[in-house]
C-alpha cells in the first residue's frame, strides 16, 4: 500500500520538466522512493505504464494532490490500474 501511494507522488521530483525522455519517469520513482526508504523495484514498470496509457499528465496532475491517498483515490481507473500493476 504504502509504493501504491506514493507512486502518484513521483511526477513531484525531477520529472515534471519533460516526461518524454526515456528513463525519467524511472529516474525520479527510484529516487523518490529510495529517499523515502521504500522498493523502488517498479518503478520501470510504472514508467511503461504511463508511456503506454499516455498517462503523463495525469500523473503530473495528481502531484498537485498534497496527501498521498487522495490522490490514490482521484487518479483515473487506467492510472490505478497502473499503480496496481507495479506495486510490489
Amino acid at each position: 500500500m504504502l509504493f501504491k501511494i506514493g507512486l502518484p507522488a513521483i511526477a513531484v521530483v525531477g520529472v515534471m520538466m519533460s516526461a518524454s525522455f526515456a528513463g525519467e519517469w524511472a529516474d525520479a520513482c527510484t529516487a523518490t522512493l529510495e529517499a523515502d526508504g521504500r522498493d523502488p523495484s517498479g518503478c520501470a514498470c510504472l514508467e511503461a505504464e504511463i508511456e503506454a496509457g499516455n498517462l503523463a499528465d495525469e500523473f503530473l496532475a495528481l502531484a498537485d494532490i498534497a496527501d498521498p491517498a487522495a490522490r490514490y483515490d482521484a487518479a483515473s481507473d487506467g492510472a490505478k490500474a497502473a499503480m496496481d500493476k507495479c506495486t510490489r
